[in-house]
């Protein structure tokens, strides 16, 4: 099996299963993973209507601005100020609730 070099997650696991029912909570904002160098990471986040989308430091996302991009998680400058931290979901294990 494929592992991701960031992130902690086997891509093929990664790519099986973002999009199931039961795996991850389809209806939040979900931190799928990171990829790239430590210099220029990407993150890749799985929006709560479904759309996956990969952002870099600096960019400007539906929820904000990510400030932060590192292999423990991203942080979100939100428009009404505050921050959110949004860590890689637990892979592997059962989701919450």
């Amino acid at each position: 099996m494929e592992t991701a070099a960031h992130g902690g997650a086997p891509n093929a696991f990664v790519a099986e299963n973002a999009t199931r029912r039961g795996v991850i909570p389809l209806d939040e904002v979900a931190l799928l993973g990171v990829a790239g160098p430590d210099d220029a990471m990407r993150a890749i986040i799985r929006m709560s209507d479904g759309d996956i989308i990969t952002g870099t430091l600096g960019d400007r996302i539906a929820l904000g601005e990510l400030v932060e991009i590192s292999p423990a998680g991203v942080v979100i400058d939100l428009a009404n100020g505050f921050a959110t931290f949004l860590r890689p979901y637990p892979w592997g294990q059962s989701p919450p609730g």
